[in-house]
């Protein structure tokens, strides 16, 4: 069964009535659409979820738990003000892209007073954006995910190109060391921590492995599942892409882990019926990512522009089309 429409992660738990339920339920309307955005990111639609999102976020660094606050309340107060879906907006679904919008700008640009106007400007942007998408995807029953979050950020990066208030930050470069099929057994377990751990918090921009473990904290508390598959996205990314000889000093990073750790808990939990078969095609899914994350780099590579989430997106779309074709999954 084809769950591309519904809220992700708003049904996809057998354990629902939680005492994190209780506490979502319970807060007001507006701090709960708030929080179920920031939820979003990680498909958990739990107000809970989201404060330890957020607060994760804060330990990591100050400034990026206040950019994604922004950009949350930014892009939730534009679809309230646009009188788009009340559900949707209760759902968290206008929020999450905002969310990551802030974090990432904040990431990538220079700090300045029009940093934070970006951020504002940005997040309302990319939940028009995320009407449209909505809209333009229904009849193909495929979710927007992270394509608004996507389009807006390239669209303000490649921008600060044409204003002179705007400057990019300098790009890390870490040490191009490829890596080769021994370093699956020499590489110190503790660099596999690291690399799991910041493979899961860079999907909202924290080069921290403690921010990664509250994330999956945040994920459990919605569903044990997709906490299990964002740990096996992050394996798979950094497992696969240490076989095909990656830079080893972005995969220790996490650079390779926070796409397929997407893909796989949308496949395998959040937009597909749960069970073996979405399990698997999770697995493919993500292999797949780690690919289409590489060949991106490339293609974007002469532009400037980083690849961020566009990976798990592609990859997603096409794994629930071609699951909209088959027998076990078309509804």
């Amino acid at each position: 069964m084809l769950l591309a429409e519904s809220p992700p992660g708003s049904t996809s738990n057998s354990t629902l009535m939680t005492w994190s339920t209780k506490i979502d339920y319970a807060l007001p309307r507006p701090l709960r659409a708030l929080l179920r955005g920031v939820g979003q990111v990680f498909f958990c639609g739990n107000a809970v979820a989201g404060a330890v999102f957020l607060v994760a976020l804060y330990v990591g660094d100050l400034s990026a738990g206040f950019a994604a606050t922004l950009g949350g309340l930014s892009s939730t107060a534009t679809a309230y003000l646009l009188g788009f879906s009340q559900e949707d907006l209760d759902a968290g679904l206008f929020g999450f892209n905002g969310t990551l919008i802030g974090p990432c700008l904040f990431l990538l640009l220079e700090s300045s007073p029009w940093l934070w106007l970006c951020v504002v400007l940005g997040a309302a942007l990319s939940t028009v954006v995320m009407a449209a998408l909505m809209q333009f995807l229904r009849s193909y029953e495929l979710p927007a995910a992270t394509a608004p979050f996507v389009s807006t950020s390239w669209m303000f990066v490649a921008a600060t190109h044409a204003f002179g208030v705007f400057s990019l930050r300098a790009a890390p470069s870490p040490s191009s060391t490829p890596a080769s099929l021994a370093d699956l057994t020499l590489l110190p377990a503790t660099s596999w921590f690291t690399a799991l751990t910041k493979g899961i918090g860079e999907v909202m921009f924290a080069d921290s492995a403690v921010v990664g473990l509250l994330f999956l904290v945040g994920i459990a508390l919605t569903s044990v599942r997709g906490a299990l598959l964002a740990v096996g996205g992050a394996v798979v990314g950094a497992g696969v892409s240490l076989v095909l000889g990656a830079d080893r000093a972005a995969i220790e990073l996490g650079l390779f882990g926070f796409n397929p750790a997407l893909t796989m808990m949308a496949v395998g939990w959040a937009l597909l019926e749960p069970g073996r078969a979405s399990a698997l095609l999770a697995l493919a899914a993500g292999f797949a990512t780690v690919i289409c994350q590489a060949g991106l780099a490339q293609i974007l590579a002469p532009s400037g522009l980083p690849t961020l989430t566009f990976p798990f997106v592609l990859t997603t779309w096409v794994f629930l089309l071609a699951a909209s074709r088959s027998r076990r999954w078309a509804s």
